[in-house]
């Protein structure tokens, strides 16, 4: 009888405990799932986020045509401006060569009627009678005196055609002068048109250049995140694998709230929702970012055993601890871990270095705090 209640005592306890099992498996595959959940909600505001991108890059590609057409418009408008002042800057020239060869010949030709003026005037009142005397039998007088006239008033006429064709032509240059300041009017006018069409489509250029790099940045972010989404999935999984979990001998829930903290810095990166003014995203981190020196120590917040140790995409050099009852600690962005898996730390023992950021000048420490592979907010922990 005490064998058979023996037995029911055992299966009593194997069926509690795989109940237990059961139970823990369900809350971790939970917290797994509620973990990738928040992933893949990253992902879905990217895919949004990428589709608006590629909208407003096709938009901006359009406004870029659109600029460049009319700048085309405007340099073909500048160019004409150009030749047309060329031209009548030409003609005004020609013209004004034109009104000074003209003053020689008027200035011969009243040098000549200058000249039979002043002889007529010698000649006084006799003229006439001198001038008839002076015509010899063979010479009809009527035909000198007609001679006499026509001369004088041919060269009349040719001072006054002269003089009248140089007023001409400085009506003329006067004209294409006026011409010549409404054209160079136009001609500003136009290159300020020009300049502002090409200001206004170096910005399109730069808009557009500005996102087809936020485009191809939040592709690659996407890229990232579904790849991070993957090896997380993997790396969660392997680890609910298992066989149980480190104990201590100190419970880590029983010091939560006064755990120190593993590095020394300035956070620039809290626990939770993270917005990205860049990609105007929403994302959730898991842990914190501790800005401190390149190469400073990053030491255990707690007593645990070394469950991974080695680069891990995403996270650079990442060291996890068990520290039993299922809470982990992450240490990511490391510099030359100092411990290997299956290495048991103590409270404050040094892991490794802080790792350099993306510029090489400064670095920081990425730190979680999970329970039952749920992540949790470290300042919680921490004192």
């Amino acid at each position: 009888m005490h064998c058979a209640t023996s037995r029911r005592t055992r299966r009593a306890i194997a069926v509690a405990l795989a109940l237990i099992v059961s139970l823990t498996t369900a809350h971790s595959q939970t917290a797994r799932n509620a973990d990738l959940a928040r992933i893949r909600a990253d992902i879905a505001r990217l895919r949004t986020r990428l589709d608006d991108l590629r909208t407003q890059t096709r938009s901006a590609e359009h406004d870029l045509e659109e600029a460049d057409v009319e700048l085309s418009i405007r340099t073909n408008e500048l160019q004409l401006a150009v030749n047309m002042q060329s031209q009548l800057e030409e003609q005004r020239h020609e013209t004004e060569s034109q009104i000074a060869a003209l003053a020689p010949r008027i200035a011969r030709e009243k040098d000549f009627l200058r000249k039979r003026l002043a002889a007529l005037y010698r000649l006084g009142g006799l003229s006439y009678v001198r001038m008839m005397l002076s015509i010899d039998d063979r010479r009809d007088p009527v035909q000198a005196m007609s001679m006499l006239s026509f001369l004088v008033s041919r060269d009349a006429r040719a001072v006054t055609r002269f003089q009248a064709e140089r007023e001409q032509l400085r009506a003329r240059t006067i004209e294409l002068a006026d011409r010549e300041q409404k054209v160079a009017a136009a001609r500003r006018i136009v290159e300020q048109r020009q300049r502002s069409v090409a200001a206004a489509r170096a910005d399109k250029e730069r808009t557009l250049l500005s996102l087809r790099n936020q485009g191809n940045e939040s592709e690659q972010k996407l890229a990232d995140l579904e790849e991070k989404a993957k090896r997380l999935e993997h790396l969660l999984d392997a680890l609910s694998r298992q066989n149980g979990t480190a104990t201590a001998a100190t419970d880590i829930r029983s010091v939560q709230g006064a755990l120190a903290w593993p590095v020394q810095g300035k956070i620039i990166e809290h626990f939770g929702k993270q917005r990205n003014a860049k990609f105007s995203t929403v994302t959730f981190s898991n842990g914190l970012k501790i800005a401190a020196a390149p190469g400073a120590e990053v030491r255990s917040v707690f007593a645990g055993t070394v469950l991974f140790s080695q680069w891990f995409k995403g996270y650079g050099n990442l060291v996890i601890l068990d520290h039993g009852n299922r809470v982990f600690s992450l240490y990511g962005n490391l510099k030359s871990p100092a411990v290997a898996i299956g290495d048991r730390v103590n409270a404050g023992q040094a892991l490794a270095g802080v790792g350099e950021s993306e510029d090489a000048h400064s670095g920081y420490l990425y730190f979680e705090i999970r329970q039952d592979n749920k992540p949790e907010d470290p300042q919680k922990w921490l004192r």
